[in-house]
């Protein structure tokens, strides 16, 4: 099993780069802080089930889908 910080990261990124969000973009729409959404992107931050859900509701997916290997 691979490190879920790392899947979790891996998720939100190909996500946000597939609908052709930046980092900005994404957090807006999640209404988060950007460097919230990079930290999450590069693994240095433990991301809560709340801010995993309004990522996955701004993503357009649905929760288990950012947590999938």
């Amino acid at each position: 099993m691979s490190n879920i910080l790392e899947t979790v990261a891996v998720n939100v990124r190909n996500g946000r780069i597939m609908q052709g969000l930046t980092q900005e973009a994404l957090a807006e729409r999640a209404d988060l802080h950007p460097n919230y959404i990079g930290m999450i992107e590069r693994q240095q931050r433990n991301v809560s089930v709340l801010a995993l859900e309004k990522i996955a509701k701004a993503l357009n997916v649905s929760l288990a889908d950012l947590l999938k290997e």
